[in-house]
C-alpha cells in the first residue's frame, strides 16, 4: 500500500507530465489534465497524436519533455506504460510515477521500482487533487472507513 508521504512527494512537484493526455473532454486523459491545471499545476501533456490541448503545447514523447520535470502521471494502456517507463528509466530525470488505475502493469511497476522511482499505484489522483467533488470525496471517505486510505 502506498503511503501518504509518497503521494505528497509526488504532488509537491508543481510541474507534472500527463502521459496519455487527451483533447476529448470525456476521456480521463483530459479530466486529469484539466484537474491538475485547475489546481494550479503546470501540466505538460504527452500524446504523439496531438500538438496542443487548450492552448498548452503537447509533447510527442517523454524524450521531448523539459528536463526539470520530475513527476509524471500515466493514463495509458499497460503496454504503452511499460514502453514509456523503460524510456523514462533510461532518461533518469523523472523520479515520481503515478500509475492511474488501468494503466499499470506488474512489469512497469517492477521496472520503475528497480530504478528507485517513487511509484504510486492503486490510487486515483483525483482523490488527492479534487477531494471536494463527488464521486472522489465519497471514494476517499469509503477508503478511510475501511482502512484502505494511504496513511
Amino acid at each position: 500500500m502506498v503511503s501518504i508521504n509518497e503521494i505528497n512527494n509526488f504532488l509537491g512537484n508543481k510541474d507534472i507530465a500527463v502521459i496519455g493526455a487527451s483533447r476529448n473532454k470525456n476521456k480521463f486523459g483530459f479530466i486529469v489534465f484539466n484537474a491538475l491545471k485547475e489546481k494550479q499545476y503546470n501540466v505538460f501533456p504527452v500524446n504523439p497524436g496531438i500538438e496542443e490541448i487548450n492552448g498548452i503545447k503537447c509533447y510527442p514523447d517523454v524524450q521531448s519533455l523539459p528536463k526539470h520535470i520530475v513527476s509524471a502521471v500515466f493514463i495509458t494502456k499497460p503496454e504503452v506504460t511499460e514502453m514509456v517507463v523503460a524510456k523514462l528509466c533510461e532518461l533518469g530525470n523523472i523520479q515520481n510515477l503515478w500509475f492511474q488505475q488501468g494503466s499499470e502493469s506488474n512489469t512497469a511497476i517492477e521496472t520503475a521500482k528497480k530504478y528507485g522511482k517513487n511509484v504510486i499505484t492503486g490510487e486515483c489522483i483525483l482523490m488527492f487533487i479534487k477531494s471536494s467533488n463527488f464521486p472522489h470525496n465519497f471514494h476517499k471517505f469509503v477508503k478511510k472507513v475501511f482502512g484502505k486510505h494511504p496513511k
